[in-house]
């Protein structure tokens, strides 16, 4: 039970101030106390507040039967407190909000080099995720303006998520892409200014932009995250990394409700378990199979700027099988710098898309009926070749060509 809760007066808090409306009316002196240690609170800490603030909304300190009302009030100081930071719990930033100044972020004191920088927008529309990954991502990005009701009944909103997966396949895009949703600033951990050759300097540095970000309006991302967070049964470490985990522990558990944190492994495996099991969400996102390798090619800008057919794309996502999503950007980029060097544009561009897809897929096409006279039906009515030529870039006889375009005719 709580000091003094029931009706008589609370031991050595000073006297209290009742507001003239009369709107704490019916409350006891105990819960009269709380709005007043949190009225004054807000003015002077007001991140240790507002969390004490939502703790007491989630479980309020009292055995009496003013719950409902006890929690109204405390929203009620957090809306009215001042300088009130949207990360901690208040409404989403406006338009007009700047992100904080370089100059300002937290450095290394050897090096003075900054341990966070301020992330990108992420490229074209965002990254292109399979169904249950969007939903998992999209469902985060509709908490945040809920938060305040989702505590009202008791539920924690959503702090942190860890995404992993093989290299490629958008995790760093995904984040900046929440921080977008979330009008908030994104914040990138530079493990190479973070990490130091001194001892307990890491984790030094590592606790600094931990409390910067937890106290900033910001989206924090740690990339390579299995390099600060490693399993702590691993032999090989000499100490340090274990205490690294240890400032990773206590800054999860302590992480403030407004704040979001994404963190990204290419190795989940390496992940300390602990840590792991504290993260809100988990991800796992894995390489696109055909349909999204089609969904991503669509939205790659040079492809409506070459005006590359869909009989291109779609050949091209059956011959990307194993490739990751930044691995077809590249490969796509790649074939459209090529055509312009080439031929000062774009012209010869699904040209070159074709004939990469059939050199890539000429080993399936030997056994893949089906494959195959997608290939020859596209290098013959979109491309003019020969059935001569198309024969000998996949490999097969001349009959073999002229059957597939014949089966297609009728």
């Amino acid at each position: 039970m709580w000091p003094g809760q029931g009706t008589k007066p609370v031991g050595n808090l000073p006297s209290m101030s009742k507001p003239e409306d009369g709107s704490w009316s019916g409350l006891s002196n105990t819960e009269h106390a709380l709005l007043e240690l949190m009225s004054a609170a807000l003015k002077a800490d007001e991140r240790a507040a507002q969390e004490l603030c939502r703790r007491w909304m989630r479980r309020p300190p009292t055995a009496s039967g003013h719950a409902v009302a006890l929690r109204a009030e405390l929203r009620a100081l957090l809306t009215a407190s001042p300088e009130r930071s949207p990360l901690r719990g208040g409404a989403a930033p406006t338009d007009d909000w700047e992100p904080p100044a370089v100059a300002d972020l937290p450095r290394d004191p050897d090096t003075n080099q900054t341990l966070l920088r301020l992330g990108g927008p992420p490229a074209v529309s965002g990254p292109v995720l399979d169904e249950f990954c969007r939903a998992q991502v999209d469902r985060i990005v509709a908490e945040r303006p809920l938060r305040e009701r989702l505590m009202e009944v008791g539920l924690q909103p959503s702090r942190s998520v860890l995404l992993s997966g093989p290299p490629g396949v958008g995790k760093s895009m995904t984040a900046a892409y929440i921080a977008e949703q979330m009008k908030q600033p994104l914040l990138v951990v530079d493990l190479a200014s973070v990490m130091s050759s001194y001892l307990g300097r890491t984790g030094r540095n590592l606790r600094a932009a931990l409390d910067y970000a937890s106290k900033t309006e910001c989206v924090l991302f740690i990339d390579e995250f299995d390099a600060l967070a490693k399993r702590r049964d691993d032999s090989t470490d000499i100490g340090e990394l274990k205490r690294l985990v240890n400032v990773l522990l206590l800054e999860l558990d302590r992480w403030p409700a407004g704040s979001f944190l994404v963190a990204a492994t290419n190795h989940l495996d390496l992940v300390d378990t602990a840590i792991a099991r504290r993260f809100d969400v988990k991800i796992e996102m894995r390489m696109p199979e055909r349909e999204l390798r089609q969904n991503l090619l669509t939205q790659i800008p040079v492809i409506a700027a070459g005006d590359v057919g869909t009989e291109f794309v779609s050949l091209l996502a059956l011959a990307t099988e194993g490739a990751s999503h930044s691995d077809i950007v590249k490969l796509v980029n790649g074939l459209a710098r090529a055509a312009i060097i080439e031929d000062g544009n774009l012209k010869a561009f699904p040209k070159r898309i074709a004939e990469h897809a059939m050199a890539a897929l000429r080993e399936q096409s030997v056994t893949d009926t089906e494959t195959r006279s997608q290939i020859i039906r596209l290098a013959h009515q979109s491309l003019g070749y020969s059935q001569r030529k198309i024969a000998g870039i996949l490999g097969v006889s001349h009959p073999t060509v002229s059957r597939a375009l014949a089966s297609r005719e009728k």
